[in-house]
């Protein structure tokens, strides 16, 4: 039997079959955990860490249906006393299970480096085995992090670890990873933190913090967005009295607002399979249109259940940056496409109005639709080739926008048939501004 990621704290003793227990993460969150102040406008995702100690039975289709959304995996080790670098066999098993379940995947290198030429070495050596595996920057969502931490200070190669060298490792480290294209961060507890890496302050805003502490609260001046909270989460094997420790993480994602040059388009509604979906976006920078796997990539968060709070997550890379963050719907059922417009809507007021058709892909898409524009500006716009039809501005979930009502991004034109005003099929709107979290931005 696969094994399953399920919490198991000390205030958690439920063990749910189905994987990481929702409705005890739940709680967990809201009761136990005291989040700092400035993630009061955050969202906060799940995610666990694994390594060779846990093996390759567990179950990540369970886990992502059951909340978890993301994964970092340990991609390679120092050994703490003679320096030797070494590969973490289960990476490899991880990362593809992990990715394949629609986990957002992210990886870490332990390290034991006492200088920045230490740091410089081991950064290469992660590099490598994710370049020999295939695996480019425009496979992770989350940075290549460098685990900096004691196992045995005094009887290791960093007995005589200084904040200096340690700052200088971990930088060093940082911008090799960096220089091949790949996001960089480091892991630490906040012990190490603030006594050897001056709690970050040294750092660039591009090298992300993640942070361990295992108590209800975090008091440290470390600017991290992950915070690993517990190493009790559970892979358990339901039928065994076995069961291997995982630890288990919050990333903080900022929803405030802030304008950005980049416009992201196209409808949000999805269409419910019982796996984790996507919407299909069309992203711009001005006239240029965005290409996915090369200027941005795409992932989920809640994205595989119905009436959940769902989300895509779109991250730059190459010559972008920064994310954007766009709540999806995800519903049982979808109208049926209108294949073929021209036989019910004409293009002309498109000429003057400046919006334009796409039907080129067999999907209708109606936009770029200014933002502010009502349903009954919109629909004055739409000539209707045939009196057997009319037209009308719906939401995601089927109601009828009434004229002085705003667009927004995931309503759609519905065609109706008018003899008996059914609604035969719908077309999606884009709008010229998403009502997501954009920060997208160009380097």
């Amino acid at each position: 039997m696969k094994k399953t990621i399920t919490v198991m704290l000390l205030i958690i003793l439920a063990i749910s079959a189905a994987g990481f227990n929702v409705s005890a993460a739940s709680e967990d969150r809201s009761e136990y955990r005291d989040h700092d102040a400035r993630f009061y406008n955050s969202l906060i995702v799940d995610g666990v860490d694994v390594s060779i100690y846990q093996d390759d039975d567990i179950d990540w289709n369970a886990a992502k249906e059951s909340g978890i959304d993301f994964a970092i995996m340990r991609i390679s080790l120092t050994r703490n006393i003679t320096g030797t670098l070494e590969t973490d066999s289960m990476f490899r098993e991880h990362y593809k299970n992990a990715k394949d379940a629609g986990m957002m995947c992210g990886v870490y290198a332990f390290s034991q480096a006492a200088s920045a030429e230490d740091g410089a070495r081991e950064a290469r050596f992660a590099v490598s085995r994710l370049k020999k595996l295939g695996i480019g920057p425009e496979d992770l969502m989350l940075p290549v992090y460098m685990d900096y931490e004691f196992l045995n200070k005094n009887g290791s190669k960093l007995r005589n670890l200084t904040e200096e060298d340690a700052i200088a490792a971990a930088k060093a480290f940082c911008k090799t990873v960096q220089s091949y294209g790949y996001d960089a961060g480091i892991y630490a507890n906040s012990f190490f933190f603030a006594n050897y890496l001056n709690n970050g302050a040294d750092f660039n805003d591009d090298v992300d913090l993640w942070i361990a502490q295992y108590s209800d609260s975090i008091g440290s001046k470390c600017r991290y967005t992950k915070w690993q909270y517990s190493s009790s989460a559970r892979v358990a094997d339901t039928n065994s009295s076995s069961a291997d420790r995982v630890d288990i993480n919050y990333w903080y994602i900022d929803k405030e607002t802030e304008e950005s040059a980049i416009n992201i388009s196209g409808s949000t509604n999805v269409e419910y399979t019982g796996k984790p979906v996507l919407p299909d976006f069309r992203i711009h920078d001005g006239q240029k249109y965005m290409r996915e796997g090369v200027d941005y990539i795409i992932g989920g968060i809640g994205n595989i259940g119905k009436d959940s709070e769902s989300y895509a997550y779109i991250k730059g890379i190459g010559d972008y940056e920064g994310y954007a963050l766009v709540p999806i719907n995800i519903k049982s059922e979808e109208y049926d496409k209108v294949n073929l417009p021209s036989k019910v809507i004409t293009d002309t007021n498109f000429k003057n109005s400046g919006y334009i058709l796409y039907s080129d892909t067999g999907r209708t898409n109606i936009g770029i639709i200014p933002e502010g524009t009502t349903a009954g500006e919109l629909l004055a716009n739409i000539e209707i080739s045939s009196e057997d039809y009319y037209t009308g501005i719906i939401d995601s979930h089927g109601n009828r926008l009434e004229e002085k009502e705003k667009v927004v991004f995931s309503d759609m034109i519905g065609i109706y048939r008018d003899q008996d005003d059914t609604l035969i099929g719908t077309i999606d709107i884009e709008t010229e501004t998403e009502k997501g979290i954009n920060h997208l931005r160009h380097k």
